[in-house]
């Protein structure tokens, strides 16, 4: 009697591996996108935060802002990097740049004396 496996023992394994990919691989994908959008969501709130540290550090430079008296302006990553709010080894995840070298900014609106932060990749 011959010892080994047969072409049609070899073929089913083939076939069962081959339905477990099918079925695993679009799970393993779709949780891999998942996983970067919260971590840009993160990366986001973690410059949207340092924006808000930024502005109330700064009172003097955002007074209008905080009063009313101005809707909105700008604050930009690099004048984030270079108070120390943030670090300008940060790596936005989408583009996979360096904060410090990309011409990204955070928005800030009064919104019925509410403070809103949004930040704007460049």
């Amino acid at each position: 009697m011959k010892k080994g496996f047969t072409l049609v023992e070899l073929l089913a394994v083939l076939v069962i591996l081959g339905a477990i990919v099918l079925v695993s691989v679009p799970s393993l994908i779709s949780t891999n996108k998942a996983s970067k959008e919260n971590e840009y969501n993160e990366f986001m709130t973690t410059i949207e935060n340092a924006a808000e540290a930024y502005v109330e550090t700064h009172p003097d430079k955002y007074a209008d802002l905080k009063n009313g008296v101005t809707t909105s302006a700008n604050i930009s990553t690099e004048t984030l990097v270079a108070a120390g709010t943030v670090e300008g080894n940060m790596v936005n995840p989408k583009t996979g740049n360096r904060i410090i070298n990309e011409a990204s900014s955070v928005n800030v609106k009064n919104n019925s004396g509410v403070l809103t932060y949004t930040y704007v990749a460049g």
